[in-house]
């Protein structure tokens, strides 16, 4: 995983990037005040960020080295549409910009990853907790990630955001343009599959310790 203190490293070449890109033929100047702004507030940005970004990401089944890439490109964006994104509501920007990127990157043929993998990689572990605990804990991660990932697509981007990220509905239809009411059936949807897939799960478990 790149880890945030990574990506808040590279914020300045990002900055150096936008510059280059813009004008390759220009030599290469010290950055203005304006510039420097910039790339601080595009570390805060990661600082603040990153860390859910990614997670998020990785939520939706995309494997780590392209949720890597498409973090980075997120922040690249974020760089560029500075303007755009209105005080307060950065948070609400950049989940619905890392969701346009991810379902890009998913038209192009980027692979999801099975279950067990992504439950394995996808948050780390409390190394200090017992072994018993850890064991629970993943044994738990590794059931939520299978439960996840056989929901349909457009409810679990929901549950995802509501549910395991905290953001509210009114948050939820600004990132991915649909009304309140639709994100409070399309949770509501999400949550009945949700529940009745885990009570399968239990029957299924007691039946097997029965035996």
């Amino acid at each position: 995983m790149l880890n945030p203190s990574a990506a808040s490293a590279a914020a300045a070449n990002l900055v150096g990037r936008d510059d280059a890109e813009s004008d390759p033929a220009l030599p290469a100047q010290r950055p203005t005040a304006s510039e420097l702004e910039r790339a601080e507030h595009l570390r805060g940005l990661v600082r603040e960020h990153f860390s859910s970004v990614w997670r998020f990401l990785r939520r939706l089944g995309f494997e780590e080295h392209l949720v890597d890439d498409a973090a980075q490109e997120l922040f690249f964006v974020a760089l560029r549409r500075a303007d755009d994104m209105t005080p307060g509501r950065e948070r609400a920007f950049l989940f619905g910009a890392a969701l346009r990127i991810a379902t890009k990157m998913k038209r192009k043929g980027a692979r999801e990853v099975p279950v067990d993998r992504l439950a394995e990689r996808a948050e780390p572990s409390d190394r200090a907790a017992t072994p018993e605990k850890l064991l629970d804990e993943e044994r738990a991660r590794a059931l939520l990630y299978q439960l996840l990932s056989e929901l349909e697509e457009r409810l679990r981007v929901v549950f995802v955001m509501f549910e395991l990220e905290g953001m509210t509905m009114p948050e939820i239809a600004e990132v991915i343009d649909i009304p309140v009411g639709t994100v409070a059936s399309r949770l509501r949807h999400a949550r009945e599959d949700f529940r009745a897939r885990l009570e399968r799960h239990r029957a299924r478990t007691r039946r097997e310790v029965g035996t």
